[in-house]
């Protein structure tokens, strides 16, 4: 079928972008949530923290080799097996009795999210022409973060009456995204270029290990640093409303949801920005802009402002993660797979580590520092960056015309 070859429409990669929210909206209902389910589960701050990691941790550890699973076999397996499972996953949070048991569920969450996000993302270079990268890129970042506008809405709406629900609801999204996986690839399957079975399991797994060479590891730290920046202290936002201005679950979850939205309407313009300038200079601009919002929100003198501050910090980062993504599937096409992979693990292990050093300097009465160290690694991205240009300087003229880009 010849025509099945021909680059996909837009419309035709719906599920593909609506995927792309599943993981910040299962991972972000926890911001919102942490107030209830500290009196739910009877623990403290620092002891209920640890779902940070644990859901964060295995995330970013099991995606350094969930996108070469998909190399090595194949996109439609790898993307069922992620949105089943954590589907699964999310129904023990739903039904979990105490909180080991929850703590459980996030492990089992931050696992199979790892077979979602950047397979989708790979599939998506798979089968798109290289002068549509960037807005397709753009269009991901924007669903992907536009999770994080979904899941303090949906904690928001539902947590006060249970906070069962809520993982009940992204249970029944995990599984309808899984039938729709079935059915897309039953119809579009040609459309994904088929995978090349190992003969020798050894010699392959040396040629994906030479693919990661310096570009792909300055790659994962400008994720580590950009995801540690923007997403590394949001676990404590609704804290620090509550304490600062008395604001309750829902006026949180309203007020968090600023930065999605952000992110939700910004993403088609990020996407035509970074085609126009540049990856480089689209991720350079974008965590300026996320450094300036973090020191406005730890300086907002209301809620207003905090949720002013937290929109400017979605259009930033939007900016920011259409110029990643679309280094993630340019830089090793060949791997691609892999290399969204190590850049996806790189990102979230930066989230899931902050934990260590935002709880204690916010335990120690200075919630302010959230703010001002988040900019601070939002600024120091720019080395690794600076670095990248320097040995790939071609990303650059990315922003050519795309008759010169195919």
């Amino acid at each position: 079928m010849a025509h099945a070859r021909q680059p996909p429409a837009e419309w035709q990669l719906i599920p593909f972008y609506l995927g792309a929210a599943i993981g910040p909206t299962g991972g972000g209902v926890f911001a919102v949530l942490f107030t209830i389910l500290l009196g739910a589960f009877d623990v403290d701050r620092s002891l209920l923290s640890l779902a940070v990691p644990a859901y964060m941790v295995p995330y970013a550890a099991v995606q350094l080799v969930s996108g070469g699973l998909s190399d090595l076999t194949s996109r439609r397996a790898s993307i069922l097996l992620g949105f089943g499972s954590y589907g699964a996953a999310s129904l023990v949070a739903a039904l979990a009795p105490t909180f080991p048991v929850f703590l459980l569920s996030q492990v089992l969450q931050g696992a199979s999210n790892a077979f979602t996000t950047p397979i989708l993302l790979a599939t998506l270079g798979d089968v798109l022409p290289r002068e549509r990268v960037g807005r397709s890129m753009g269009l991901f970042s924007s669903t992907n973060q536009a999770g994080a506008l979904a899941a303090p809405l949906l904690a928001g709406a539902l947590g006060d009456l249970n906070w069962r629900l809520v993982y009940l609801v992204i249970t029944g999204i995990s599984w309808g995204l899984l039938l729709w996986y079935v059915l897309w690839f039953r119809r579009y399957g040609a459309l994904v270029p088929t995978r090349v079975r190992a003969n020798n399991l050894p010699a392959t797994l040396r040629t994906m290990a030479r693919a990661v060479g310096l570009p792909v590891v300055l790659l994962a730290s400008l994720s580590f640093l950009t995801n540690g920046a923007m997403r590394g202290p949001s676990y404590l936002f609704a804290e620090y409303l509550r304490d600062t201005w008395g604001t309750s679950v829902g006026q949180a979850g309203l007020l968090l949801s600023t930065y999605g939205l952000a992110a939700l309407v910004g993403g088609p313009g990020a996407g035509w920005l970074v085609d126009r300038v540049g990856p480089i200079r689209g991720i350079a601009g974008g965590m300026l802009g996320v450094a300036a919002s973090l020191v406005l929100m730890g300086w907002a003198p209301s809620p207003l402002l905090f949720a002013a501050a937290n929109f400017t910090l979605g259009l930033a980062g939007i900016v920011a993660w259409a110029g990643l993504n679309t280094l993630a599937v340019r830089t090793v096409p060949e791997r691609r797979g892999t290399v969204a992979s190590i850049a996806g693990s790189a990102r979230f292990l930066g989230q899931a580590v902050a934990p260590l050093w935002f709880t204690p300097l916010y335990d120690a009465g200075m919630p302010a520092s959230l703010f001002l160290l988040s900019a601070a690694m939002a600024v120091a991205a720019l080395a690794p960056l600076a670095k990248l240009r320097a040995l790939a300087p071609e990303q650059e003229r990315a922003a050519g015309p795309a008759s010169a880009r195919r």
